[in-house]
């Protein structure tokens, strides 16, 4: 199901969880969205296509213990890497330049998450299967709404100025 292979991506999950707000100070530092040539920007989401098909079918897997579907899921997510991909010296090169080592430590997250996961499935561990699961939504929706709010506004902050008249 996942077959593109790719080191930095992750983030397109349909949970929306808060970002938390170390992770979000540290992020504002780094400067938010993602800058990436077109072509990578095109492989970052598809991607992150793949990932979405595999991450909906967890909480079902996980319901109806479906073990077997759950660490398979697991072992494909965590299996996708961007840099593992055939990518030409241009494109590591600006990937290692653009990525914000916040963001590649989200990504590193998601993937020990994923791990975790299909670890928890294999030992039939609901509660710990469960518990994964929300650890890796949470690493995509702390990614997106540091780096992707362009995409996802409603992770953008409210408007929180009040007025006084």
């Amino acid at each position: 199901m996942v077959s593109i292979n790719c080191n930095i991506l992750v983030f397109l999950c349909t949970i929306a969880l808060a970002a938390g707000p170390a992770g979000a100070r540290e992020a504002a530092a780094d400067g938010h969205e993602l800058q990436l040539s077109p072509e990578l920007t095109e492989l970052l989401r598809a991607e992150m296509r793949a990932l979405l098909n595999g991450v909906q079918s967890l909480p079902a897997g996980i319901a109806t213990a479906d073990w077997k579907s759950v660490a398979d899921t697991g072992a494909r997510i965590r299996a996708s890497y961007i840099l593992d991909q055939e990518l030409t010296p241009a494109q590591r090169k600006e990937l290692d330049l653009s990525l914000p080592e916040h963001f590649k430590r989200l990504d590193s997250d998601f993937h020990l998450e994923a791990r975790k996961l299909e670890a928890a499935a294999a030992n039939h561990d609901a509660q710990l299967s469960a518990f994964h699961f929300y650890r890796l939504v949470e690493t995509c929706t702390d990614c997106h709404a540091l780096y992707a709010t362009a995409r996802f506004p409603g992770f953008a902050p409210a408007d929180r100025h009040v007025h006084d008249h």
